[in-house]
């Protein structure tokens, strides 16, 4: 397939006008190319392709949760984020009793197996966000789930995601962490602070033992204080830590937002959504014993925050109204988690040689078709 005409977002993350050829499950040619004997081609006139985009921390959309009890169901979550323009997603297993995560963890290794290219948004990887929490912070998880750090509870984790492991949320302060984030950094496991009480010099010790990443920055973690800047203070002045960011203009102001781009600037941001299974449904949809809605997010019985009902791609959109540029407020929802999951030469930007995810977006970032792995979903 060529498509034609489109204003292209680069590997640079800079605009530049032509073509694209497809190959199969590969972008194969970038330039001002002409059709090939019997080529399908796609017009992209006034459009903007993108990368497609990923979101490395969510629990569930439309209806169905990443902790759906069988991987058919789990398949379906990716046909609705596809729609939005989320091409890859890692499933989010929230603090759960072992058998729940572990059937959580098979199920959805089936079913990034079993993808077909109508199943949607691929599932890139599995976010671990817990057990090993802090209870002071647990937000929304069940707190009879949260456990001490076990590294025999870790390696069934590896044992059982065959290399879909790729993130895991931890409270570094609790006692046995140090074994289990050495131990996921050995396994190429990506280690995030989250969910913790952690103090300034427990943060910087838990950089040395191997944590890259901060779950949901601001979320679930102490306030900054001027005298005691815990996490925050750790998290914010050091360029080797990855934010995540949702995105959604609720778990975290508008303005604080702005704060965390200014400090960190885009290429240390990852956009997430947080989002749960309440994301995209319209409001007769929603079961009465859920979690309910308010505006843009979700909520407990008792006032707590429990996740977005957004996408990714509206976290990119908001960003934009904050006033960053396009192209930067894309690259936080692409190439940076692609980076997150190690997956960074294969999808995240647009180059000769990688996955031909894509984008097809105006400049309000309405989706105008979507290609997963070379194959148009819509």
């Amino acid at each position: 397939m060529l498509i034609q005409g489109a204003r292209i977002l680069n590997d640079r993350f800079e605009w530049e006008y032509g073509d694209l050829r497809i190959a199969d499950d590969t972008i194969e040619e970038i330039g001002q190319l002409e059709p090939l004997p019997g080529e399908t081609i796609f017009s992209a006139e006034g459009k903007n392709l993108i990368p497609g985009m990923i979101d490395v921390h969510m629990h569930g959309y439309h209806g169905i949760s990443c902790t759906a009890k069988t991987s058919e169901v789990v398949k379906n979550i990716g046909i609705h984020l596809a729609k939005e323009g989320v091409t890859g997603y890692a499933a989010g297993i929230a603090s759960s009793p072992d058998e729940k995560a572990f059937r959580s963890i098979r199920n959805n290794v089936v079913a990034s197996r079993e993808w077909k290219d109508f199943y949607g948004a691929e599932i890139l990887g599995i976010h671990m966000e817990g057990p090993f929490l802090n209870l002071v912070k647990k937000g929304a998880m069940n707190e009879k789930a949260i456990v001490p750090p076990s590294a025999v509870t870790m390696q069934q984790y590896l044992d059982l995601s065959e290399g879909l492991f790729k993130i895991m949320t931890i409270a570094p302060e609790m006692p046995g962490a140090e074994e289990v984030i050495r131990m996921g950094v050995e396994n190429g496991v990506k280690m995030s602070i989250g969910h913790t009480n952690a103090t300034y010099e427990q943060t910087k010790t838990s950089f040395s033992w191997g944590i890259t990443r901060a779950t949901h920055t601001f979320n679930a973690m102490p306030s900054l204080n001027h005298r005691q800047s815990a996490v925050l203070g750790a998290v914010l002045n050091d360029d080797t830590i990855q934010c995540e960011l949702i995105g959604d203009l609720v778990h975290v102001a508008p303005e604080v937002c702005q704060i965390l781009i200014r400090q960190k600037e885009t290429d240390h941001i990852t956009l997430i959504s947080d989002s749960c299974e309440l994301g995209g449904l319209s409001p007769e949809m929603i079961p009465t014993d859920l979690p309910y809605v308010i505006g843009k997010a979700a909520y407990l019985s008792n006032g707590t925050l429990c996740g977005s009902i957004c996408t990714v791609s509206v976290c990119v959109r908001n960003m934009m109204s904050l006033g960053v540029p396009m192209n930067e407020a894309v690259k936080m929802g692409t190439i940076n988690p692609a980076r997150d999951l190690g997956l960074q030469d294969e999808y995240g930007s647009i180059r000769e040689g990688k996955k031909a995810s894509l984008v097809l977006m105006d400049d309000q970032l309405k989706v105008s078709a979507v290609w997963i792995r070379g194959k148009q979903f819509m």
